[in-house]
C-alpha cells in the first residue's frame, strides 16, 4: 500500500505547475560550486519540452544582476522559455564574477574551465527539466559575450543559435576559431562602446587586442556561408533623446539556416538596449530605447531549430572556391582562378584596416607584413570569398 501511496505522490509532484519562480540551484565542476539560476514562465508544468535560453552576465555581474539587467525574464514569461542564468567564478576587484573567456580575465587566471561548466550545466538541465534540446540558445553581454564567442568556437554544436551583446573576439581566439558547424548568430554592438572598441584595438581592461565589429561579423558570414547580403535595414528612431539609432544588417541563405543578424546602435554605449540604468549609463554610456534587446533575441533565437549536420560548408556548396595558397604564407601568395572574369584582392588586419589591395594579380607579394593573422578577401563578379590568412 505504502509503494502505491509514494508512486502516487511522485505522480501528483511532477504534475505540479512550477507558474513563475527563480530557482536557485548548483552543480559540482572542478571541485567548485558553480551557481545558476533557473526562471520558469507562467504556466511552466515540466511535462512539455520547452526551449531554454542561457544568459552569461558580463564582467563584475553575477546571477542576480543579469535579470534586471536584461529584463528577460518578461520575455520568458510572455514566450514560455525557460530562462537560464549562469554565474562566473573569477572575482573581480569591483566585486561579482567573470568568465574564462581566454582573454585573461580573473577567471582564466584561477584556472576556471567555463566551457566546461557549460558544457555540464546543460546536462544538468536536460536531465531535470522537460528542455526541447532542438531549440538550445545562449547569450552574454560584455565578459559573457566574449564567453560565448569562446563556445562558439569550442561548443557550437549543443545550441540551435547564439547571441553576443556588448562584446566582440580577441584577436587570440579570431586566429585559433575552427567551428565543427555552422551556427546562426546574433550580435547587437554600440559604435560608441567605450569600454569595448567597435573598431577593435587593445581594451582599457585588458591588454589582449580585439578584433573590429565588422571582422567579427565577416567572420561568421565566411564560416555560415552566407551568399545572400540584404540593404541594410534603419529601424524608426522611437526615442530621439538618447542620441543613438539601430541599424539592422541580415546575411542570410547561408548553410543550415545559420542567418546572422547584427544589430549596429550608432551611438550606443556599452549598455542593453531598451533597459535603461541612468547610474550605469555614466561610465558605458547611451542606452538605445528603439529596440527591446531581449525581445529581439528571442525572436531571432526562436526562428533557429539545431542543425546537427557538421559536414564541411563548402562541400556543400556549389559555388566555386577560389584557392589562396600557400597558407601559411612567408613572402608570396598564389590565387587558383579558373574563370577568366575580372577579379580584385584585399588583405585587412584584424582592425578592419586595408593593408593591400590589387586587381587581377595571381601572385600577391606580402613580404611588407608582419607576422600574424589577416584577412583575404577575393570579389569577383556578384562572388565574394573571405578567409583568414596567417602571414609567418
Amino acid at each position: 500500500m505504502k509503494k502505491y501511496i509514494l508512486i502516487a505522490l511522485t505522480t501528483f509532484l511532477c504534475n505540479l505547475s512550477f507558474g513563475q519562480a527563480n530557482i536557485v540551484s548548483s552543480l559540482v565542476h572542478q571541485t567548485y560550486q558553480r551557481n545558476f539560476i533557473i526562471h520558469t514562465p507562467t504556466g511552466f508544468t515540466n511535462l512539455t519540452p520547452v526551449p531554454i535560453v542561457l544568459m552569461l552576465h558580463g564582467g563584475g555581474g553575477n546571477m542576480n544582476s543579469a535579470q534586471g539587467f536584461t529584463n528577460l525574464n518578461s520575455v520568458s514569461n510572455t514566450n514560455g522559455f525557460l530562462a537560464v542564468y549562469p554565474e562566473g567564478y573569477g572575482v573581480v576587484p569591483s566585486g561579482g564574477f567573470s568568465w574564462a573567456d581566454g582573454r585573461g580575465t580573473s577567471a582564466d587566471i584561477a584556472g576556471i574551465d567555463d566551457v566546461g561548466f557549460i558544457d555540464k550545466l546543460l546536462d544538468y538541465l536536460i536531465a531535470n527539466y522537460s528542455i526541447n534540446t532542438n531549440k538550445i540558445y545562449i547569450c552574454g553581454f560584455s565578459n559573457g559575450g566574449f564567453m560565448t564567442q569562446r563556445l562558439a568556437c569550442q561548443l557550437n554544436q549543443r545550441f540551435a543559435a547564439m547571441a553576443s551583446l556588448g562584446s566582440i573576439m580577441d584577436t587570440t581566439l579570431f586566429a585559433n576559431c575552427n567551428p565543427l558547424r555552422a551556427i546562426p548568430m546574433m550580435f547587437v554592438m554600440g559604435t560608441d562602446d567605450p569600454l569595448v572598441p567597435y573598431t577593435g584595438g587593445v581594451m582599457n581592461s585588458n591588454p589582449n587586442p580585439i578584433v573590429s565589429m565588422e571582422t567579427l561579423v565577416n567572420f561568421w558570414k565566411m564560416n555560415n556561408n552566407c551568399l545572400t547580403t540584404s540593404p541594410p535595414i534603419n529601424l524608426p528612431d522611437i526615442d530621439p533623446t538618447e542620441n543613438s539609432t539601430v541599424t539592422v544588417f541580415n546575411y542570410t541563405n547561408c548553410f543550415c539556416n545559420s542567418n546572422i543578424s547584427f544589430y549596429r546602435i550608432n551611438g550606443g554605449g556599452h549598455t542593453w538596449p531598451g533597459v535603461e540604468i541612468p547610474s550605469y549609463e555614466i561610465i558605458a554610456g547611451q542606452t538605445n530605447e528603439d529596440i527591446q534587446a531581449s525581445v529581439e533575441l528571442w525572436n531571432f533565437f526562436n526562428s533557429h531549430n539545431l542543425c546537427n549536420t557538421l559536414l564541411s560548408v563548402k562541400e556543400e556548396t556549389n559555388q566555386t572556391e577560389i584557392k589562396i595558397y600557400p597558407n601559411p604564407a612567408k613572402t608570396e601568395l598564389n590565387l587558383n582562378i579558373s574563370q577568366n572574369d575580372l577579379f580584385e584582392v584585399t588583405i585587412s588586419n584584424l582592425l578592419g584596416q586595408i593593408l593591400i589591395n590589387t586587381k587581377n594579380q595571381n601572385r600577391i607579394d606580402i613580404t611588407n607584413l608582419t607576422n600574424g593573422v589577416y584577412i583575404a578577401t577575393i570579389k569577383q563578379g556578384q562572388y565574394q570569398q573571405t578567409q583568414k590568412l596567417i602571414k609567418e
